[in-house]
Parts: C-alpha cells; structure tokens; sequence
C-alpha cells in the first residue's frame, strides 16, 4: 500500500508503485524515511482468517481502539459539505477487500506457518503487515516508536492503522466525490480507495496500462495488472476470495462506474479532466478542490450495505481478539562471552502467561550488542494457536569493542490493549576477549 498523500508543499509528486510484497527485507525504504527497514517479529493467525476478518469487522466500526489517538478512526466526513458525522462508519467489506489486495490477508512473512511467530510481511518499500502500511513508519536506522512496533508486530493495530489511513483518505478535501459522499455506499469508496494506493494517473480506469473492456475483476484472478486498484477492491467486494473452496464472506452485488459514459471527453473519469486537477495543483499552491469536476453521481442501483452495530456484541468481540496479555521475561540477568573473531549470542524468552498477543518491543540497549528483532509478540492463549514465548536473538559485536567486562541492559517495553505499558530493564555483561594467536600449526596465547 501506497498510503502518503502525494502532495509536498503544494507541489504535485505522482507515485504509481505496487502493493506486491516480497519477503527478502529490502536494504532501505525509498518511500518511508529511507533508511533500512525494522526486524519485527509477527504472529500469523489460522488459514480460515476468521480472526483477522473479526478485527476488520471491529476496524470499520471504531470498535477496535477508539480512545487510543494513534489507533481510532477519525469521524467520516459526510455530504457534499463534508460535515463530521460520528457514528458514520466504513462498510467492513471494503477493508476485508483491501486486507485481501494488500497481503492476501496475512500478517506474517510467506514462510511463516499459520499459528505461528515469524518475520512480518513486508513489501519492497517497507509496507507492513496485512494492510501493508508505509504511512508514519519513518525506517530511519533507529528503534522503532510505539506506533510502528505495533504496526509490524500486532495483527489489529495493523488493521485500525489501515482503516485510519483510508479514513482519512475519505475526509481528504483534495480528492473529488461518488454521489452525496454517503459512507454508506460502498460505491462512494471509488475514489478513497484510489487514493489509499497513490493518487497516480496509474490508478486511473482510462489509463493506458488497464486492459479496455476488463470486466470485474475476481479475487482468486491472475489479472492483477489489467485493473486499477480501486477496481481489485470493489471486484473483491462482488467475487469474494476462497480459501480451502469456502467464500472468506459474502458476495454482493454493487455497481461500479459506467466507464463508457463518465469516460467520455469532459466527463469525470476523463483523463484530461484528472491530469487538468494535476497541473492545477502545479500552478496554484493549495487549489480549492482542483479535482471537483472529477465528482461523479452514484451509479443507479446502488444500495446501503450497512446493518447496525451491536455495541455489546463488539465489546465481547474485542475482548476475544485483543486478549489480556501479562508479561513474564524468561532470563533477569544475561551473560555473553565473544573473542574479536567470534560474536557470542544468548536467547532472551519473552512470556505471555495471560491471553491474546503481548506486544514488546525494545526501546534502549547497549551499542556492543546487536539485536535480532526490535519488536514482537508473544503468543498467549485464546487463539487457536498453543501459547509461544518470542524469543529475542542478542549477540555481541565481534570487533570494535575492547576487550574486557562490559555491563548494561536492555529495556524492553511492553504494551497492553487498555493503551498502558510498562518497561523492563534487563541486565547484561558481555566478557569480550582478545582472539588467540596461531603460528605454523601451533598456538600461542
């Protein structure tokens, strides 16, 4: 997922970029801060994903962390006025969708078994997890903050992040509208769903590279690059997935744009009339809403696909998913041994004696010690899954360091779904010796 807005200063930057992932981490994030990506440990749920459907359900509502500022869905933007309405919401099958064109709708790396920990997915330009969020992860070379450790590590606030971001898409000025910019229309999503991507002439339904006369797209299609992205969404939305031959949620039968009428020369799906919002955007800092004549009426036979949220049920249903996690750290006191050409390395267990996934990651620790993640979860009960400790990798620097005793400690921060955290400090000494000396066969010390 493309999830900056790609407007700098006034200035239009057009990105048309992927949402493939790969599972070789890459050496930096050209489109995230620049520097190398974060080593985050993920949990990858069971192959039905009925949990991660459960938290997108959740997501759409502002069910999942609605007191936490990082995590809650902003108030949708309603009307062509685009007043703040508070109980609007996001139709749960567009994120189901997008969860789908992201990752397949999973967390974990492709390696990583159902049920178990392992490397988060992570895309070409440092998108993480299910929803494969760039936006906020700055992939500076540091620690990772609060908000990207639990971005690339925890399932759920993988998914509030990606329903905030295409929220606020929604609420953007900049971009045109479907109707009377109802939420409640799936087919209103047309153009917050383009934007979640890139707002990219690429993502345009007349652009050059889209197959003419594609149809709708299916979910369980090889044709990927024939359709926009709002239409991989929307199509994924009317020919659901299956996994194991079973539907991952129930068809509906919405109507896309009529590209033979609005496509015409003027008309809102016109490329003149997208590529005119652009170099007005070049011309003039902070245009009055340089795409409007991209609004566009709702296609005819569009319907509310929204039921109500049953609050209590939500309740029950967030505490199934989030759990209540209660930290235990394995090994207090950790002693490593390293020469200047061996690097010694110990395990440091990271329980999760309570339920759901506890959330740590590492927020301090001494320069000779190299880590082998910088977050992660540890897997608890209530899942389907047996509980499984995380187990952090520590290993001394080979070289660079004197030789000698060295002491310090990691601290570790962990994070609860009640929005507290507490920190652990765990003390370590790493006993550096100098290397022996070898000559014609025979050791010398």
């Amino acid at each position: 997922m493309i999830a900056l807005l790609p407007l700098i200063a006034g200035l239009g930057i057009w990105l048309s970029l992927g949402a493939s992932t790969v599972q070789a981490a890459p050496a930096s994030c050209p489109y995230s801060g620049g520097g190398p990506p974060f080593t985050i440990e993920s949990y990858e749920a069971d192959e039905s994903r009925q949990l991660y459907l459960d938290t997108l359900q959740l997501a759409a509502a502002n069910q999942l962390f609605p007191d936490d500022p990082e995590f809650r869905l902003p108030a949708l933007k309603v009307g062509q006025l685009r007043v703040a309405s508070p109980g609007a919401t996001i139709p749960p099958q567009i994120l189901y969708a997008v969860a789908w064109v992201e990752s397949k709708i999973a967390q974990a790396a492709f390696e990583v078994d159902w049920g178990d920990l392992g490397a988060v997915k992570l895309s070409f330009d440092c998108g993480y997890g299910i929803m494969q969020i760039t936006s906020s992860i700055n992939n500076d070379g540091g620690l990772p903050s609060r908000y990207e450790a639990l971005v690339g590590s925890h399932f759920a606030y993988n998914i509030a992040a990606g329903a905030r971001i295409l929220a606020e898409k929604w609420n953007q000025p900049l971009f045109p509208i479907v109707g009377e910019h109802d939420p409640s229309y799936i087919e209103s999503w047309y153009y917050a769903l383009w934007a979640y991507n890139g707002w990219a002439g690429v993502n345009h339904p007349q652009h050059p590279s889209k197959a003419p006369a594609r149809g709708v797209y299916g979910c369980d299609e090889v044709r990927r690059t024939e359709f926009t992205y709002q239409e991989l969404v929307l199509g994924c939305v009317i020919n659901p997935p299956q996994v194991n031959g079973v539907p991952l949620w129930d068809a509906l039968e919405i109507e896309l744009p009529d590209l033979a009428a609005l496509g015409a020369n003027g008309m809102p799906l016109s490329l003149d009339v997208f590529y005119a919002g652009r170099d007005a955007i070049h011309v003039e800092i902070n245009p009055a809403a340089p795409f409007a004549a991209m609004n566009m009426p709702l296609p005819a036979g569009a319907s509310i696909r929204q039921a109500a949220t049953d609050h209590n049920t939500a309740a029950s249903a967030r505490t199934a998913i989030v759990g209540q996690p209660q930290a235990r750290v394995g090994e207090p006191v950790l002693e490593i041994s390293s020469t200047e050409l061996t690097s010694g390395h110990v395990p440091l267990t990271i329980h999760n004696d309570g339920t759901g996934l506890l959330a740590w990651r590492v927020v301090a620790a001494p320069g000779w010690l190299e880590l082998g993640a910088q977050a992660g979860v540890a897997l608890g009960s209530g899942y389907r899954s047996a509980p499984h400790p995380s187990r952090l990798l520590i290993s001394a620097s080979a070289s660079g360091v004197p030789e000698g005793t060295h002491r310090g400690q990691i601290r570790l921060e962990f994070h609860y779904p009640n929005g507290n955290s507490e920190i652990r400090a765990v003390d370590i000494s790493l006993d550096k010796r100098g290397a022996a000396r070898y000559e014609a066969g025979r050791p010398q010390s």
